[in-house]
Parts: structure tokens; sequence; C-alpha cells
């Protein structure tokens, strides 16, 4: 009866110890969380490895396969637990995954599940320039529009993408709306605009480039038909 007590005892021993030790033997495995995503187009995308609670570890990065290290580059910062990519850009969708290293114990770490990053295309402003080509004088009405999201704000440019135009006596910014009265010739020329928001996307491509055309005022257009035709006429 001892004797089989004894080996009972022995057997549970072991397999107690058994388990102990596969537990500390078991690596632990790396977790990869991608913020945000999908992301858009010249975002900041910030991509975070963590293994368990502890400091020790450094880092590596692996983009579609894993032997394609992430190194640090002009986009690319990688500083602790994170690799941050600034304006990222279609190049940067794919697969990505980490794993944890601890130099001191010469081990490394079980490597993340992969996390696809994906891009959204920004939306595109549409701009709209009515009359054109107009006469001296009139009202010009220029529109700005964004089909997807909304709450937008617009910022309009003339000539230059650095040449912002501002509100004036003669130009009236409300809305999706630039409003030139009494257009004049300073005012011909090539106009953008561009969409912005508080909440993501922030901001919109640029608009297309339309070309304001501003003739001589309407009373010169008609008296120069009447002319050209009383011309005619006694021809």
């Amino acid at each position: 009866m001892e004797h089989t007590l004894l080996c009972v005892l022995l057997l549970l021993s072991t397999l107690i110890n058994s388990g102990h030790s596969e537990d500390d033997d078991a690596l632990p495995k790396a977790t990869l969380t991608v913020k945000p995503n999908p992301a858009y187009t010249g975002e900041t995308v910030t991509l975070t490895c963590s293994v368990g609670s502890d400091s020790i570890w450094s880092y590596q990065w692996y983009k579609d396969r894993n032997d394609n290290v992430v190194s640090q580059s002009v986009r690319h910062t990688i500083t602790g637990d994170t690799l941050t990519i600034s304006s990222v850009a279609e190049s940067d969708q794919g697969q990505y995954w980490c794993q944890g290293e601890n130099r001191s114990r010469s081990i490394s770490s079980i490597i993340s599940d992969p996390v696809r990053v994906t891009l959204n295309a920004l939306p595109k402003a549409t701009l709209t320039v009515k009359p054109n080509p107009a006469y001296t004088g009139e009202k010009v009405t220029l529109t700005c529009s964004t089909e997807s999201h909304s709450d937008w704000s617009y910022q309009w440019f003339k000539d230059r993408n650095d040449n912002v135009v501002s509100q004036s006596v003669r130009h009236t910014i409300t809305g999706d709306t630039l409003i030139i009265s009494r257009a004049g010739v300073s005012d011909q020329g090539q106009y953008w605009c561009e969409g912005n928001r508080v909440s993501r996307p922030t901001s919109s491509l640029t608009s297309d480039p339309v070309t304001l055309t501003v003739k001589g005022t309407l009373l010169c257009s008609v008296l120069s038909l009447v002319i050209q035709i009383d011309r005619h006429c006694c021809c």
C-alpha cells in the first residue's frame, strides 16, 4: 500500500514539474497593431509591437516576406516598440509582421500574426466656374465640391498652388463658393480648390485647374458687333 502511494506521489510530482517546465520554456508571441487602418494617402500610420509587459525587448519589422526587414528611412521611423510611416503611400501597402528580440538572453519571440496595411484614395475636389468666359463687370461664381464625406470647408488658389485667394471687397468666400463681383482683367487666370475637414480624411486632392477668361464689357462687344454688321451692309 505504501509502495503504491509513493508511486502515485512520484507520478504527480513528475507531471507537475513537467507542466511547469513547459510553461517556463514556451516563447512569448509578439502582437502587432496598426492605426489607422485603412489609412488615407498622406496620413501617418503607427505600427506597435508588444511582447507581454516586459520592456526588455527590442523589435524587428518585416513587410510582405519574413526576410524583408523594414529599415529606418526618411518616411519610416523606428523608436522602441513603434514603426511610424509618415506620408503613407501606395508602396507602403502590404502585410507586416514584427518580432521581439531579447539580446541579453539571445532569444526571440514568436513572430506576430500578419496585419495588412491598406490605403484609401483621398477624394478629389471638383471646380466649376460660371459664367466662363465672363465680361468685365460681371459676377463670377466658382463652386468647389467633394462627392464623398461631408462638413468640408474650402480653400482657393490662383495661378500658383501657394497663392491663396483671400476674402476681399470683390472676393467673397461662403461655404463652397467663391464669388468675384465686378470681374476684371486681373481676375483672369487659373484657379484650383481644395477641401479640408476636422475629421478623417482631413483634406481632399486638389481639383483640376480651370482657366477663367474675362473679356471686354458686354456693351463694347455689342457695339463692335453692330459696327461689323453695318460695314458688311454698306459693302
